[in-house]
């Protein structure tokens, strides 16, 4: 018989070169990495990642300037305005909101949307405030790339562009922008205008596209090759690797389950004889329809059918009883005899399997492995015994 195998993974201490370990790590680096991640909230590996950092990013670069600005205010470096004093404390406000928000769990989608309509807001209501002063006409620019990173929409993404973009030519046409010659410099600022915002927004759209498309993609190998490290190739059946977690997981959450926990291991009487007679194809077949007559008997969501390897298949299941394991050991045998595959070594007529029935005691410490071997001594009890039949493991 098979034994289930420990699945080991070797961690490795892997630094690149100028990399400095944690301990040497600077409280600047700790400090800037517990911003962008919200308190740990986040990480490489997750689908917000870039969202969070960079709403953390925004909203850290709004808190410098608007309390520059307030600083600048209240030394009478700059004209003192109430109005000014409240967009300052409120974009303050929001900034701080949004930062602490996102370290307490709140929604990203809200996070990005109070973020993406303030920063709208103010940067196309200073270009009319700031509307004589050249420079200021400038900010609006940095719009496409922050609401197509922040929106990850495209629809969205051009549809702010786009707005973005007309608020400022009716800026420019209105007489409240910067003072321009004549007629022919305005037009050539309009078309400036347009024409960056425009590129901004096609290059960025593409790269919302590709971005979503290379993320589509990763997803799918993902879910492969999870399918594959997880699953039988074969039969479709979880593998021996996920009958330990499967197990570990079980015996984690027992106590809290009126029901019993019992483990039935399984396999195929003289297979090697099947296979000398009828082909190795054969065999595959056999095992294939196996695993279907197993999923047929143990079909409740919470069932799970193992190949375990070669010809050896496990059960996990729930039972209210001792009685009802037993029948489900019955159900099981007499499925597979139901088949009606010829058996050229016997011990039948018909194919038949041999098996252990574990039932795990609560409050008794175990191990996956544990359980394991006292099936596995069970079935080899009831092979000595004449096959076709199923034996209780000790505990």
């Amino acid at each position: 018989m098979n034994r289930p195998e420990k699945v080991l993974v070797e961690k490795h201490d892997i630094t690149t070169r100028g990399d400095a370990p944690p301990g040497m790590e600077g409280a600047f680096q700790r400090g800037w990495r517990n911003l962008m991640t919200s308190g740990g909230r986040t990480s490489e590996s997750s689908p917000d990642y870039l969202r969070i950092t960079l709403l953390n990013l925004v909203q850290g670069t709004a808190i410098v300037v608007w309390s520059l600005f307030l600083v600048l205010m209240l030394a009478g470096l700059v004209e003192f305005s109430w109005g000014r004093v409240l967009i300052d404390t409120t974009g303050l406000l929001i900034a701080f909101g949004v930062i602490l928000g996102l370290r307490r769990g709140i929604p990203v989608s809200l996070a990005v949307h109070i973020t993406h309509a303030f920063l709208f807001l103010c940067l196309l209501g200073l270009s009319f405030v700031r509307a004589d002063n050249p420079l200021t006409m400038t900010l609006p620019l940095i719009y496409p790339a922050l609401a197509f990173l922040l929106l990850d929409d495209i629809r969205r993404g051009l549809a702010g562009t786009l707005m973005m973009t007309a608020g400022l030519n009716i800026l420019l046409s209105s007489g409240l922008g910067p003072e321009l010659r004549d007629s022919a410099v305005l037009l050539d600022g309009a078309v400036t205008i347009t024409v960056v915002m425009v590129f901004q927004a096609a290059v960025m759209a593409l790269y919302v596209h590709h971005r979503k498309q290379a993320i589509s993609m990763l997803r799918a190998v993902s879910v492969q090759l999870n399918e594959l490290a997880s699953h039988d190739p074969l039969t479709g059946l979880y593998n021996r690797r996920t009958f330990v977690e499967v197990i570990e997981r079980e015996l984690a959450r027992r106590d809290n389950d009126v029901r019993q926990l019992a483990f039935l291991l399984f396999d195929i009487d003289r297979f090697k004889a099947y296979n000398d007679h009828f082909g190795h194809p054969q065999g595959d077949e056999l095992l294939k329809r196996l695993a279907v007559t197993a999923k047929r008997v143990f079909s409740r969501g919470e069932d799970v059918v193992f190949r375990l390897g070669g010809e050896e298949f496990g059960v996990v299941f729930q039972t209210e009883s001792p009685e009802q394991a037993a029948d489900m050991a019955d159900q099981l045998l007499a499925a597979v005899e139901a088949m009606g595959e010829p058996a050229p070594a016997g011990p039948n007529a018909t194919l038949s399997v041999s098996a252990g029935l574990y039932l795990v005691k609560k409050g008794h410490e175990t191990s996956a492995n544990r359980i394991y071997n006292r099936a596995d001594q069970a079935l080899y009890r009831a092979k000595e015994a004449g096959r076709a039949r199923w034996f209780h493991a000790t505990p």
